[in-house]
C-alpha cells in the first residue's frame, strides 16, 4: 500500500491522486463525478483540471456506506459499458453477475 503524505496533497488534489487514494483509476474519479459521488472544488468547465478537497475525501475514505456505492457505481458503470461492447442486455446476464 503507497502512502501518501497529506503536506504532498495540499489543500486541493488532482483526479490522479484522488484515484491513487481510492485504489481505483482517474477514468474511474470521472465516473464518481459524473455520478455525484465525488464533488470537485469550483465549478470547473468539461475538460479541465479538477481539483478534489484532500481532507473532504479522507473523510469519504472513512466512511464505509460511501465505500460501498461509489464500488457499487464503478461496477454498474463498467458492467453496462462491457454489456454495449459484447451487445449483451443486463437483462440477459445471470442475476448473481450485476452487483
Amino acid at each position: 500500500m503507497q502512502i501518501i503524505s497529506i503536506a504532498c496533497l495540499g489543500v486541493g488534489s488532482y483526479a490522479d491522486q484522488e484515484a491513487k487514494l481510492l485504489n481505483c483509476t482517474s477514468e474511474d474519479v470521472t465516473i464518481l463525478v459524473s455520478a455525484g459521488k465525488l464533488w470537485p472544488l469550483g465549478r470547473p468547465k468539461p475538460n479541465v483540471v479538477n481539483f478534489f478537497s484532500a481532507v473532504e475525501l479522507f473523510g469519504l475514505l472513512g466512511d464505509r456506506e460511501w465505500l460501498d456505492e461509489a464500488t457499487k457505481t464503478i461496477s454498474q458503470f463498467w458492467q453496462r459499458k462491457n454489456a454495449r461492447r459484447n451487445e449483451t442486455p443486463l437483462e440477459k446476464q445471470p442475476a448473481d453477475s450485476i452487483g
